[in-house]
């Protein structure tokens, strides 16, 4: 198999998710993480052919993440990245004038090596999230992380162990808040179909979570399916179309069987050699899109919106980078 960690892009490794928690810095660090990982993505897909191993659990949806996952921005935003070294990066991100956000300054450091790697956000309130990667074996991938909040006076802290075989992905996942998750991923037909299980619980709610997962591919296509008991009895499909190798279709389906209710999302992506427009329209009334221009290899600039007309409410930013694309 080889190292893993040496496979696996940066933008990759920033999207990892240790916790649950939907408020505070992983909030501010998710919204940077779904943006830089919007900007290293080159490719409408990944080449399913080219292993036989499923890859990583958390990046199952990855396909559809890359047109769905579009993360409009109120106000403006700019970010300076700075390449230190082959192996080590710093970013700084301001985000100011937006009405629903506070201004906010974030520092990331990335320091990658081919059998470690660390990655930490700072903000200016002394919010902290950092993790560190350790190829273990060549088919063991180690990763620790903390995260602290001195407003919240929280810290929560926790370790992963992804286990690669020739054809499934095994993980578990042990956090300080006592939850408790493993997941088994397995290639059935390669390239064409995958299923995979996770199963967790959680300590202080004394509550097990099971979702199962199963991944058609076919050519151009990529068909999705999630079944899931968390947050609610739900079930979720993914479709992914490579039109041309300029333009991808996406679209995704949620079902909750607890309220019989529904949402989906369709989107598309348009890619040309230094500029990118995609657009997002959604069930509950909101119309999202974003423009990005690479005006030269050391900046790009970023144009983007969102209209809901349901709440009658709009908003609209701008976000600048300056420095290589990291």
């Amino acid at each position: 198999m080889g190292s893993q960690l040496a496979k696996q892009p940066i933008s990759e490794l920033n999207t990892i998710q240790p916790s649950k928690t939907k408020e505070g810095l992983t909030k501010t660090i998710s919204e940077q993480q779904q943006q830089q990982q919007q900007q290293q993505i080159t490719k409408e897909h990944e080449d399913p052919t080219s292993s036989i191993n499923p890859g990583r659990f958390d990046n199952i949806l990855r396909d559809a993440q890359s047109i769905l996952g579009l993360d409009p921005t109120d106000g403006v935003e700019f970010k300076v990245n700075q390449q230190l070294n082959p192996f080590f990066s710093l970013i700084h991100t301001l985000r100011f004038g937006s009405v629903l956000k506070p201004p906010a300054y974030v520092l990331s450091s990335r320091f990658i090596r081919k059998e470690y790697a660390f990655l930490g956000d700072l903000d200016q309130k002394g919010r902290l999230a950092a993790r560190f990667f350790q190829q273990t074996t060549p088919k063991l991938l180690t990763t620790a992380y903390v995260e602290i909040d001195p407003e919240k006076q929280t810290t929560s802290t926790g370790i992963d162990l992804e286990y690669y075989s020739s054809s499934s992905t095994s993980k578990l996942r042990i956090q300080s808040d006592k939850t408790i998750s493993a997941s088994y991923l397995q290639t059935i037909f390669h390239p064409n179909l995958i299923s995979g299980l996770e199963f967790s619980y959680l300590g202080t709610s004394q509550k097990c979570e099971i979702r199962s997962f199963t991944r058609l591919y076919h050519k151009n296509d990529v068909l999705s399916l999630e079944l899931s008991d968390s947050p609610a009895k739900h079930f979720k499909i993914n479709y992914v179309k490579k039109i041309t190798d300029r333009i991808g279709f996406a679209t995704d389906f949620i079902y909750n069987l607890d309220t019989n209710s529904s949402h989906s999302t369709v989107g598309i992506r348009y890619s040309m050699r230094k500029c990118r427009f995609s657009t997002l329209v959604r069930s509950s009334g909101s119309i999202s899109s974003m423009y990005e221009e690479l005006f030269h290899p050391l900046g790009s600039l970023k144009i983007n919106g969102e209209i809901n007309y349901q709440s009658n409410h709009y908003f609209f930013g701008f976000s600048f980078r300056f420095g290589p694309d990291i």
